[in-house]
């Protein structure tokens, strides 16, 4: 006999799912109609348009009611879906109930759906001409996207997983369980909450952006296929570079959050661990600055489109990667960030290939239309921007190759391990392709369009180039830098700044591009901070106590702090105050002094903490101190039983603040650059 259960709150779901179908089947007919309205051209052209964008609206109506009624029911608390009560709790404050939208696969596969939907609408608003196959291509991407969400099962496969799911359907069956009582709700008294490790205010800024910057990545892959089925090869490039500049700007901006996110949430002392989820989202973002500057060279020589087609087309590929990677469980073993397998890596894999083999086959039907030879000037600017984009790529197929080994070892059957000392890995075989575009920025900085005349290109350059070379002396004499790869990396990026700030003052280069000159200013003063930073970084945290830490390196980068005993370290004399329980939270008081006629006097306190969390175990949260020259990292490595003493790990870092100045200026020349170009369109379109 089937069991009436008691007080379930079916309507909701049942809402949710209908609408859920209701967006996945718009977006199949608005695809289908703006390709109706696109190849019949003149035969009832008005009608079909009409239609195509009648279906988008709902479409996106459609979306939006389903996100309404998925927050419906996690701030009503309904714990009968399996979705609620995986990530949300009664205890979570309201920020974090926010982020429990996006916790989990299916919601964000909904934030990423939204993105896209928002901006299609956009671009029916704005693409004019272009709109019947940009749109095309949109809504392509949206029926895939929101089959995600379907949860249904088709000739026994699984198609999507929805977010209206009840709890008890998530289980083969329910005998011996609470769900065998019709009146089970009354003892689904709470929630699983979020992981402890998601329990920050940088869950509800980071994933939404970056997934913003992800759906943003599909608009310059919509131009390029409808430049194909226009048979116009030049002009797609206008109305791609905005959209590739804000994809930059917001992708860039949400993997600078993460990294900021990982300096004051996780216990690695930097910003950046290589994680193979950290390498997925970054890789995207170097072929989209690769592709961008392949288009900007395409609108003065020819010979860079087909680089241009590639990349940018290659650029949204490695997004869907991306989230192939994340989600399909094959980083489960190596990255902390990734998803389990749900049963839908088959339908990310189809996505995927799709849009993959769609970009291949067009390009290579029209690659005789589009593609032009020509003998390239060696001493010109879109020379240099040229190789320098290909030393991008270069360094992103490094990365990718390396964070794919599980999926070669999952395909071929291979043992491959990834390197244990990711860190140092990555660095090694990332440093050289930083020095080398360091350096075609700063030749670029001298250099006009087309031809040059060589004496005078040297003689510019000879300036920035002795100035260079004579600030290294200083950081080599001085032991700040000790390495010659980290002096030859230092010479590169200082010379690279000194051409790129001498252009800005003194225009060496025309046309000089005011915004472009802000963003690589920004890029090399972040190169600049991290190799400080991180070439500097100190363990100051060394152990004087008596009591022996287990084992020798334990002993050289921990201190035991004892209540209320005061202990010399790193510049500062540290004593332990207290502690205070908040929750699941226990926060730790460091106070850090200073000695002056025999006395102590407190500069600051720092207050690391550990989130014990009943059932997924305990997060430590690191604290930091922020100087103008340095960062003072610390973070609770051993708590004893004893609450009178704790074991603490604490890292200086050295003038990071020039990378997260490099990280803004950046961004502001991104932004800058977007400006211009919105405002050129005004101007062309009036």
């Amino acid at each position: 006999m089937e069991i009436q259960y008691l007080g379930e709150h079916i309507l909701p779901g049942l809402l949710g799912k209908i609408l859920i179908g209701f967006s996945f089947l718009s977006a199949v007919l608005a695809t289908a109609f703006y390709l109706f309205s696109f190849f019949l051209k003149e035969k009832n052209e008005k009608r079909w348009l009409f239609g195509s964008r009648g279906f988008y609206f709902l479409h996106v109506v459609s979306l939006f009611g389903v996100a309404s009624v998925l927050y419906y029911l996690i701030f009503q608390h309904y714990f009968e879906y399996a979705y609620v009560w995986q990530y949300s709790s009664t205890s979570l404050p309201v920020s974090y109930i926010i982020s429990c939208f996006w916790a989990g696969q299916e919601g964000s596969f909904l934030v990423w759906a939204l993105g896209q939907a928002f901006i299609g609408l956009i671009l029916i608003f704005i693409a004019r001409e272009w709109e019947k196959p940009v749109m095309a291509v949109v809504s392509f991407s949206q029926l895939f996207v929101t089959s995600m969400l379907l949860g249904i099962q088709v000739l026994g496969i699984k198609i999507g997983g929805s977010p209206f799911m009840l709890l008890r359907e998530t289980l083969g069956t329910v005998h011996g369980t609470i769900f065998s009582q019709p009146d089970y709700l009354s003892m689904l008294t709470d929630g699983n909450g979020l992981n402890p490790l998601l329990e920050n205010i940088w869950m509800t800024i980071h994933p939404p952006i970056l997934f913003l910057g992800y759906a943003l990545a599909l608009v310059p892959f919509a131009y390029a296929i409808a430049s194909f089925l226009r048979k116009d090869y030049t002009s797609w490039i206008k109305h791609a570079i905005p959209w590739t500049l804000l994809s930059l700007t917001l992708l860039g901006a949400g993997i600078l959050l993460g990294g900021a996110w990982a300096y004051v949430s996780l216990t690695f002392g930097g910003f950046w661990s290589w994680d193979p989820v950290e390498n997925s989202s970054l890789v995207p973002w170097m072929t989209l600055v690769a592709g961008l500057h392949f288009m900007l060279i395409s609108r003065k020589q020819n010979f860079a489109l087909f680089s241009a087609y590639l990349f940018i087309g290659l650029s949204y590929v490695l997004v869907l990667y991306a989230s192939f990677l994340t989600r399909s469980g094959v980083l489960a073993d190596s990255s902390a960030h990734s998803f389990g397998d749900n049963g839908m890596s088959l339908q990310l894999l189809v996505y995927l290939l799709s849009f993959l083999f769609l970009m291949i086959f067009l390009i290579v039907f029209n690659f005789r239309k589009f593609h032009i030879r020509k003998n390239d000037l060696l001493l010109s600017r879109e020379f240099w921007m040229f190789i320098g984009a290909i030393i991008i790529v270069l360094a992103a197929f490094q990365i990718i190759f390396t964070t794919s080994l599980p999926v070669f070892n999952n395909i071929f059957g291979t043992d491959i391990a990834p390197p244990s000392d990711r860190v140092g890995f990555y660095n090694r075989w990332q440093m050289p392709y930083a020095l080398l575009i360091a350096g075609f920025i700063a030749f670029t900085q001298f250099l006009n369009y087309d031809f040059n005349e060589p004496g005078r290109f040297f003689r510019k350059m000879m300036v920035p180039l002795i100035a260079a070379l004579l600030l290294c002396i200083p950081f080599a004499l001085f032991g700040v830098l000790t390495r010659l790869n980290y002096l030859l990396f230092l010479f590169f990026i200082l010379f690279s700044l000194l051409a790129s700030v001498n252009n800005l003052l003194f225009h060496t280069a025309k046309p000089r591009n005011t915004a472009a000159l802000i963003t690589h200013i920004g890029f090399l003063l972040f190169l600049l901070g991290t190799l400080i930073t991180f070439s500097n970084s100190t363990t100051v945290s060394t152990n004087t106590s008596r009591f022996d830490l287990g084992d020798l390196q334990s002993n050289a980068e921990n201190l035991m702090l004892v209540s209320q005993d005061t202990v010399y370290m790193g510049g500062f004399y540290v004593s332990y105050i207290n502690q205070k329980k908040q929750g699941n939270l226990t926060v730790y008081q460091v106070d850090f002094m200073k000695m002056k006629n025999g006395k102590y006097f407190k500069e600051f306190s720092l207050f690391p903490s550990v989130n014990r969390h009943p059932r997924m175990g305990d997060v430590y949260n690191p604290a930091t101190r922020h100087f103008i020259t340095r960062d003072y990292y610390t973070y609770i490595s051993q708590v004893g039983t004893d609450p009178d003493y704790i074991i603490i790990k604490a890292i200086m870092n050295p003038y990071i603040n020039v990378l997260w100045a490099g990280a803004i200026l950046m961004t502001l020349g991104l932004m800058l650059a977007l400006r211009k170009r919105l405002k050129q369109r005004r101007i062309n379109n009036t």
